[in-house]
């Protein structure tokens, strides 16, 4: 019974790889999130059922949702980095 995610949500990964790193929801789609890993700059694509996972095990835990004007950095970004992948 989570709630859905959605583009500008702000998540704190608070175990793993990734611990200690912020998820800003750039993407979503029926099969994945596309996420801003912050501090690292990096696009981190985690499958939804994954996502679903961590969310309901403490794993990650909401934070805040972006103000568009933030957000748009944010997205700005992902997409420079999916723009410097596919070259």
């Amino acid at each position: 019974m989570s709630k859905k995610c959605k583009k500008r949500d702000v998540f704190a990964v608070q175990t793993g790889d990734y611990a200690g790193q912020m998820f800003i929801v750039v993407d979503v789609d029926k099969d994945h999130i596309g996420c801003l890993s912050v501090p690292t700059m990096e696009n981190v694509k985690i499958p939804f059922n994954s996502f679903e996972t961590g969310r309901n095990n403490d794993i990650i835990k909401f934070v805040e949702q972006l103000p568009h004007e933030v957000y748009k950095v944010s997205e700005a970004q992902y997409n420079k980095n999916n723009e410097n992948a596919n070259n």
